[in-house]
């Protein structure tokens, strides 16, 4: 099992729209493909930042669920709003935990 840790970067004035759309639109459909989002969350003091972690049991559920999500019929039109409110790319961190973590 890991974690992803993914930061989204809105477009200047845009990071209220980007949490809106994430939490109701991005987020659920990726949950409904089977996805474990864990929480969303807006980095504090910076509303330039809309964090996501999301779980997966090892990298062939993580293939399955990130395909799943992008051959589905709404996934164009949400990818190119989400093109209109993100300034550039987001950053992932994959996290492994360990040995005595409470998140294994």
């Amino acid at each position: 099992m890991f974690y992803e840790i993914r930061t989204e970067h809105p477009r200047t004035g845009r990071g209220a729209d980007l949490v809106h759309y994430m939490d109701e639109i991005v987020v659920p459909l990726h949950r409904a493909m089977g996805m474990d989002v864990l929480g969303t969350f807006t980095a504090a003091g910076d509303d330039e930042a809309f964090v996501w972690i999301r779980r997966f049991e090892d990298d062939t559920e993580r293939t399955r669920v990130l395909d799943a999500v992008h051959q589905h019929p709404r996934f164009a039109g949400v990818a190119a709003t989400v093109s209109t409110l993100v300034a550039r790319s987001g950053s992932t961190v994959r996290l492994d935990p360990a040995p005595g973590s409470r998140l294994r």
